[in-house]
């Protein structure tokens, strides 16, 4: 009982989570470009991290990648205003190319330690949105969730057992892909998402990732040159002094 009411207080607040996160169907100020200006950022250990000036356009899709620590997920967050920068700024445009105050619920995110939790796949899919159900099983396959789906025996009510840990790293991360694939966000950075997950997988899953007309940033290490070329350009992060 005590367990079930525990599950019960989690799923509340995620309903609670998803609805504050929930895009809007006809979203205000429409995002059509991202860039940074004399961007930084300086840590309490006294590091800090320069940012080159960079301009994303809508629909464009962008390979983020550089060195481990050069700030690649510290600039997901500077986007998402997590964070705020020391110096500099992040600014979005419209099609009329002025600025405006972004509405984050226009941009999906997806972080190197994204969670399941403990219900069913297909309600760790549609976070209990209903009007989702029916949209499951093809983004079950567009993530390629569908051949490890088949050996399970309940199937999308499988239930994920945060003590028993019984999925496998990639299969949580085709869990995490179909949950904010499945929302269209107009934006969608994906931090490591496959990096768990085979080469083979990977290139179908940021195909597919590529060929809506978001505007996609994926942060990514050691893709193949052919999942390399999915992509319009790819961005170099370097350490900047």
């Amino acid at each position: 009982m005590t367990r079930m009411q525990s599950v019960q207080e989690i799923n509340k607040q995620i309903i609670e989570l998803q609805q504050f996160n929930r895009p809007s169907k006809k979203p205000n100020n429409e995002i059509y470009s991202i860039s940074t200006h004399n961007l930084s950022i300086s840590f309490q250990n006294g590091e800090t991290l320069y940012y080159p000036n960079l301009e994303i356009k809508k629909g464009e899709k962008i390979l983020l990648c550089g060195d481990s620590g050069v700030g690649k997920s510290t600039l997901f967050k500077l986007i998402l205003h997590q964070i705020k920068p020391t110096s500099g700024q992040v600014i979005f445009k419209d099609k009329y190319n002025r600025k405006l105050e972004p509405n984050y619920a226009q941009i999906g995110y997806i972080p190197q330690d994204g969670h399941l939790f403990p219900v069913s796949i297909s309600d760790n899919i549609t976070m209990f949105n209903a009007s989702l159900n029916s949209l499951v099983k093809k983004f079950v396959e567009r993530t390629h969730l569908k051949k490890d789906v088949l050996n399970m025996s309940n199937g999308v009510e499988t239930k994920v057992d945060l003590d028993k840990s019984n999925f496998s790293g990639g299969q949580k991360q085709k869990i995490i892909l179909a949950r904010n694939e499945i929302r269209n966000f107009p934006i969608m950075l994906a931090d490591e998402a496959t990096s768990a997950i085979d080469s083979t997988n990977t290139y179908h899953i940021l195909k597919n990732l590529v060929s809506s007309n978001q505007t996609v940033i994926v942060i990514a290490h050691n893709l193949d040159p052919i999942t390399e070329n999915l992509f319009d350009r790819k961005i170099h992060l370097k350490y900047e002094r």
